[in-house]
């Protein structure tokens, strides 16, 4: 996919990176802090923030028109597999918190994500 508008490591522009944020729904950008990490509620100046991670999943839905699966962001996404599953506990978690239905690569995949309830993610840093 070289024709991703932003380096997604972060040598682009303001207006490139509000372009490649852009394909997020406002309503989930609204709804969800860029630096909230979901699982704990700490707010944290992560590398890539959450709605890099979710712009990158639209890009791929957009180019496969469905929901990208683990091997569909290993062989076209710009970001390790690793980057969703360490901060949302699973692929499929990131997916359906971005906003998208998740695809299951298999019966694994889908155990490991019914171990999480996105619902309860958070989506604002935590008051302590």
């Amino acid at each position: 996919m070289d024709d991703r508008p932003i380096d997604p490591m972060g040598r682009d522009t303001v207006e490139e990176y509000l372009e490649y944020v852009g394909r997020v729904p406002q309503e989930i950008r609204d709804r969800v802090d860029r630096d909230v990490h979901p699982l704990t509620g700490e707010k944290t100046s992560f590398r890539l923030n959450n709605h890099v991670l979710f712009a990158e999943l639209y890009l791929l839905a957009e180019e496969s028109e469905t929901s990208p699966t683990p091997v569909d962001m290993t062989k076209f996404g710009a970001f390790h597999v690793s980057f969703y599953r360490d901060r949302f506990g699973t692929f499929a978690c990131g997916v359906e918190f971005a906003g998208l239905e998740p695809n299951f690569h298999s019966p694994e995949e889908r155990l490991r994500y019914d171990e999480y309830d996105v619902s309860e993610f958070y989506t604002q840093p935590r008051d302590d």
